[in-house]
């Protein structure tokens, strides 16, 4: 896949955690199971559970994460970029189940081939579904196996092109009554945006303290202030 990552201006403890993988793995673990999770929350009701994976592998000495671009034949968010997830089956024992079952329907990855290394924070869509991100690692070169329904190609993006600012916009939109500081990150012409930008910016807060945006102010509304809660057991949290 081509590869044009724009790595200039980045931190040097920043590019030596993305060239190792025992080192960057370790880091992510242990900051992700010293804190709090939180959950994004902008207004009360009923919503639907749901998961996504965030894909971590090495890829010529250099940390990448998969992206997935969506076909025009999926229900919502056609054509955009996106994490493996989907919608909590009833089935499903919790949501990391959910995620890791997703991932291997969409592109083959096999569950035994992931070690999760945490979770970062809950999500509210304007659709209604409440977004639980899981991260993990699967070794590489992977054989994978695409839903030809639901994912049109991969994209393997390096993560220090992600921590760059010059590659990453914010742009306030309104809809449904709300103001949404809605995040853009560019790679080779494709735009990653929306809730997958929104997670995107909070791991990467999480992990490497980037703060591109008040996170807490994703989404606002002119009478009330947003739902900042701290996530529950329930979201399966590992």
């Amino acid at each position: 896949m081509k590869n044009s990552a724009n790595t200039k201006n980045i931190r040097k403890d920043w590019a030596e955690l993305c060239s190792s993988s025992d080192k960057l793995y370790d880091h992510i673990k242990k900051v992700l199971s010293n804190r709090k999770q939180k959950s994004f929350i902008y207004k009360e009701g009923p919503s639907n559970p749901a998961a996504v994976l965030i894909p971590l592998f090495f890829k010529d000495n250099q940390a990448h994460i998969l992206f997935t671009k969506r076909t025009t034949k999926v229900a919502t968010h056609k054509g955009q970029i996106s994490f493996p997830g989907g919608r909590k089956d009833d089935t499903d024992k919790d949501l990391l189940f959910t995620a890791l079952r997703e991932t291997d329907e969409e592109v083959g990855i096999k569950n035994n081939d992931i070690d999760v290394l945490g979770q970062t924070d809950v999500f509210l869509t304007n659709t209604d579904f409440l977004v639980s991100p899981f991260v993990g690692y699967y070794p590489y070169p992977y054989n994978y196996s695409i839903s030809i329904d639901e994912i049109d190609r991969l994209i393997e993006v390096p993560l220090l092109h992600l921590l760059n600012d010059d590659i990453f916009r914010v742009q306030k939109i309104s809809r449904h009554g709300y103001d949404w500081n809605i995040h853009y990150y560019n790679y080779n012409g494709d735009v990653i945006w929306g809730v997958t930008g929104f997670l995107l910016s909070n791991f990467l807060s999480i992990v490497f303290g980037v703060e591109r945006d008040n996170l807490k102010e994703i989404v606002s509304r002119k009478e009330p202030n947003n739902l900042l809660k701290n996530a529950s057991d329930e979201n399966g949290q590992v």
